[in-house]
Order: structure tokens, then C-alpha cells, then sequence
């Protein structure tokens, strides 16, 4: 441990209703007594002290480690904590990239966790990193005593909310605000408590039963207490979790921590191991698979993660676990740290533990203390590995061949119903010069909506018969107004009975384009249907035509 470290651990110790003695390995020898007088002035001390952080244990017994080339870890910034509701409360800083703000949420069964992380930069535009809906905490695979194994922690449920205290972690003096009020600290500490429990997954659906606060659980649901320490530092996240086992317990395969990533902001991951060398830089796709089949990037020991993405590769993340052994269990088991390419928008690093074929047994009486630490990065020379995108004249784009879809009949996803008011023929010969609000233009609306599916909205073109296909392409609109963009990827596709698609192809975008145009790109084979995949960045893809051509 280096020094700055250790004078860390040993001011923490301090600020420990017990001293330093109560905070070593030696905690609970009867310590000496000093029989000298004791002035006023040490009995208002000691009252001052007893209504600092009181001592948890754990926390000031890690085994840690330094993550080679790793940032330094930020032990003081400011930081505006707000309880924004009862359930919410956000932390926000000023940063050179612009204002940072993550919040902490209360799930249904009375958990508070880590939801959201957004910036607003200095043009006073929105970057969604993390918009909620899936975990960072640890998850556990867990085999309850009637031989179902079922999800426990995280965003799963089966964890049973004990107490929520927020602290300044300069010296440890409480918080307590009241909804809509807020305080600027150099550093925030929130302490939660809970036991985490082995419900039967009486559904079937492999998601904890326990999934609502109001729930009543026995001492015999519970096989672990826990105790968070999230510490807010600015543009960092550092989360201790002190697990003490009451039962013995069997886990599979599971994770100590997470991160989940926009792909905008998270399409590329840096691996690094525990001596700072580069395992792996992994691409991931840019559209994901809808279905949650995408690509599991695993078997990587390692430590530290970097992620950075295609929207703004200035804006990155890196995440480190600083306990291996009780996080990673030194990577015993061949999972390792991985990176999912979990839906069409989302990417999802796991760090794992436990086995994955066979489970491993914790006994009753085990501690486990892990540290892990997300940090935003701003990285103003950062450029993105990314091949620049090419200057197509998709103006004058044309497959060669017949036009075979004029007047043709087609589908869209989810209902068919178009974005508002907006509901144009798509083959019917006619195209915008420029885009305006009327029955010209047809519109995908990105989210729980009518015509998408995860962020991807789809036409399928019936030829009425097979044909032999020469090409594909589209007339869209980027720029012109907000929420209108290029979309983020077009694909084609083709089959002869609409079930069986072939592999898509990719269909060129310009993002740099800033007004109306067409793109498209060549097809080759046989297929009565033609299917063009529009995945969204933005809140809405505006088109009025689409065309499929044949030899």
C-alpha cells in the first residue's frame, strides 16, 4: 500500500467511533485503559466524534492493489448531492468535458441502487451514458436449499432493505436532507445496509421472488448481510461492498460488479491485466442483436477496463476492481472479465466469480470485501478508431436494374402506424425535396412506440413474386430539424417466404450530409421480400421512399 494510501485508510480509521484501535485487526481485544483526568475540552471532542460515520465493518481491510497506468483515484472534488425524491437522489460536478450528474435510485423491493449517469456539455446537449434499466452492483447466481437456482442482488430482487445514511466524506459528519433540498461536498459517502436472501423462484422465470419492499421474508430467507459504501468524488464512482455470510451457500457463475454502456459511448473496451499490460482492444457491433444473442467477449483476466465510443471518443469511462482475489476470486473461473454485446443499444461489462459449470460453496462465516471504482474520463486529443466515413454521392446512387417495388405493397414494424401524422406511401414514386411536417415524409419514433422494436424500425417490400435481386435504397432525412438524424446503421435483407432472411447488408450513411438524400446498396440473389433495418440514434429517422431494384 502506498503512503497517500495508507494516510487514507488511517484518517478513515480515525473518523471510526472506536479510533484506530477499534478499526484493527485487533478490534476486539480489551484494549488498555488510561486512568488520567479528562478535560472538557477531549469529552466535547468525543461527543463531536460520536456523531460522526460509525465504524462498519470491513471497510478498513482491504486487500487492494494498484491498477498499473491507471488514473489516479480523486479523493476530493465537488460535488452537488440532491434528494430528488424520496427514491432518488443525484450527485452532479462541473467538469472541463461540461455537468456530470449519476443518480442513486430505490428499486421496488426498497434497494437503493446506481440507475443513471448523463452529461450536459458545454453546448448544453444531453450524452446519455447510462439511461437505468439494468445493473452495476454485484449479481449472484444462487442455488437456494430446495435446488433452484435463481438470480439474487442487483436489479434482480431477493434483497431485503435495511437502513440508507448519507455522510461527508471529509469528516464523516451526516447528511440529512429533505426532498428538493441539497449540499455541496467535497465527497459524498452512502452507507446502505441489507441481507440478501435465497427466495425460491416460485415463477419459473429465473428473477427473485422477494421483488417488493412491502414483502415479508424470515431469518431463514437470509444468507448474507451487506453492507455498500458508495463514495461520490466528482466524475468518480467508488463502491466497497462488505459481504458476511450467515449460511453456508452455493453460487454459479457470478458477477461482483458491472457496468452497463451506451454503444455510442461504449463501442470499443480496452482490456488491461493486473501488471497494466493491453490483452485486447474489442470492437463491438454497433447495432446489437434485439434478441439478447449478441457476442459474450470473455475469458480476459482482467483488471481494468477501458470503454470509449464512435458519438464522442473524448468521453470515456474506466472502470477497476482493486480486490482481484475477493472480486474475481483471481480469476478461477473461465469467464473472466467480459464485455456483452447485450441489445441493439447497449453494451455491458461483467466482472466474474464462481463456477460456471459446477457451483462453488461460501460457508457460513465468510467475509468478502470488494472495492470497485467507475471513472468518467475527458480525453480532449482522443480520436476514434474509426474509419472516417466516405463521401458517397448518394445523390446520384442507383442499383442497376428495374425498379420492381413501385406500387408495391409492404409492412412495418410493431403496428404499422406511423410517427404521428406522418404517414407517407413509401412506394409510391414520390420523394421531398426538402422536409416538411405533412404526409410526404413517414417517421420512426425511437422508444415504446408504435413502429420500433428496441430502438430499430423495419419496412419488408413484397414483390409479389421471387425475383432476382440487383438493389436496395432509401431516401432519408438528417439534419433539418432536432430529433431528426441519420440513422445510426441501415441494413437489407431478402427471403423467399418472409420468415428465412438472408444475411443483412450493410447500407452506406453519411452522417455528414445535412438534408435530404438517397442511399442504398447492391443486392444479389433470389427473394419475393425485402426487408431494410433502420436502426435510430436519435428520437426520430424521417423517409419517404423506398426502392428495390432487379436484374
Amino acid at each position: 500500500m502506498n503512503l497517500k494510501k495508507y494516510f487514507l485508510v488511517a484518517l478513515a480509521c480515525l473518523l471510526c467511533t472506536g479510533g484506530l484501535a477499534a478499526c484493527g485487526e485487533n478490534k476486539n481485544e480489551e484494549s488498555s485503559v488510561d486512568s488520567s483526568p479528562v478535560s472538557e475540552e477531549s469529552k466535547n471532542e468525543e461527543l463531536e466524534d460520536s456523531v460522526k460515520m460509525p465504524e462498519y465493518w470491513g471497510f478498513n481491510s482491504y486487500e487492494n492493489f494498484e491498477n498499473p497506468n491507471a488514473p489516479e483515484e480523486i479523493t476530493s472534488f465537488p460535488t452537488l448531492v440532491k434528494k430528488e425524491s424520496d427514491k432518488k437522489y443525484s450527485m452532479t460536478c462541473d467538469t472541463e468535458a461540461g455537468k456530470l450528474t449519476v443518480t442513486l435510485e430505490e428499486r421496488d423491493w426498497g434497494m437503493f441502487n446506481l440507475w443513471s449517469w448523463k452529461l450536459v456539455d458545454k453546448n448544453n446537449k444531453t450524452h446519455t451514458f447510462i439511461g437505468g434499466s439494468t445493473d452495476w452492483e454485484y449479481v449472484f447466481r444462487t442455488v437456494a436449499p430446495t435446488g433452484k437456482t435463481t438470480f439474487t442482488g442487483g436489479n434482480h430482487g431477493d434483497e431485503a432493505f435495511i437502513s440508507l445514511d448519507l455522510y461527508n466524506a471529509e469528516n464523516g459528519e451526516p447528511i440529512q436532507l429533505k426532498v428538493g433540498e441539497s449540499v455541496t461536498v467535497n465527497g459524498l459517502h452512502i452507507i446502505e445496509k441489507s441481507k440478501i436472501l435465497w427466495v425460491p423462484d416460485a415463477n419459473g422465470d429465473s428473477i427473485g421472488d422477494y421483488n417488493n419492499k412491502n414483502l415479508s421474508y424470515t431469518e431463514d430467507d437470509v444468507f448474507a448481510e451487506i453492507t455498500r459504501k458508495y463514495t461520490f468524488t466528482g466524475p468518480q464512482i467508488k463502491l466497497n461492498a462488505d459481504f458476511k455470510y450467515v449460511k453456508d451457500t452455493k453460487h454459479y457463475h457470478s458477477y461482483s460488479a458491472m457496468f452497463p454502456i451506451d454503444k455510442k459511448y461504449g463501442l470499443w473496451c480496452e482490456m488491461y491485466d493486473r501488471e497494466g499490460k493491453l490483452l485486447d482492444t474489442i470492437e463491438t457491433l454497433k447495432v446489437g442483436k434485439a434478441d439478447y444473442s449478441g457476442k459474450e467477449h470473455n475469458g480476459y483476466p482482467a483488471t481494468r477496463v477501458v470503454l470509449y465510443g464512435h458519438a464522442d471518443p473524448r468521453y470515456q469511462f474506466d472502470l477497476r476492481i482493486n480486490t482481484p482475489a475477493d472480486s474475481l476470486g483471481n480469476f478461477a473461473n473461465t469467464y473472466k472479465t467480459c464485455i456483452w454485446d447485450m441489445n441493439t443499444n447497449t453494451n455491458k461489462i461483467y466482472f466474474s466469480k464462481y463456477g460456471v459449470k459446477s457451483p462453488d460453496t461460501v460457508t457460513a462465516g465468510t467475509e468478502f470485501h470488494t472495492e470497485m471504482i467507475w471513472l468518467f474520463k475527458f480525453v480532449p486529443d482522443a480520436v476514434s478508431p474509426e474509419p472516417a466515413v466516405p463521401e458517397i454521392p448518394f445523390e446520384d446512387y442507383k442499383p442497376a436494374g428495374a425498379l420492381a417495388s413501385s406500387g408495391k405493397t409492404y409492412t412495418v414494424s410493431g403496428n404499422g402506424v406511423g410517427a404521428g401524422a406522418y404517414t407517407a406511401s413509401l412506394t409510391d414514386g414520390k420523394t421531398a425535396s426538402g422536409l416538411t411536417y405533412d404526409n410526404n415524409w413517414f417517421g420512426f419514433l425511437r422508444g415504446n412506440e408504435n413502429n420500433t422494436v428496441d430502438g430499430v424500425g423495419s419496412i419488408i417490400i413484397d414483390l409479389g413474386e421471387e425475383k432476382e435481386l440487383s438493389g436496395v435504397r432509401a431516401h432519408i432525412c438528417n439534419g433539418e430539424t432536432a430529433g431528426i438524424s441519420a440513422p445510426e446503421k441501415v441494413t437489407a435483407s431478402f427471403s423467399s417466404d418472409n420468415v428465412n432472411f438472408s444475411e443483412a447488408t450493410e447500407v452506406p450513411v453519411n452522417r455528414n450530409t445535412d438534408g435530404v438524400y438517397w442511399t442504398g446498396a447492391e443486392l444479389s440473389g433470389k427473394g419475393r421480400y425485402v426487408k431494410i433495418d433502420f436502426a435510430l440514434t436519435a428520437s426520430f429517422v424521417f423517409l419517404d421512399e423506398v426502392e428495390v431494384y432487379t436484374k
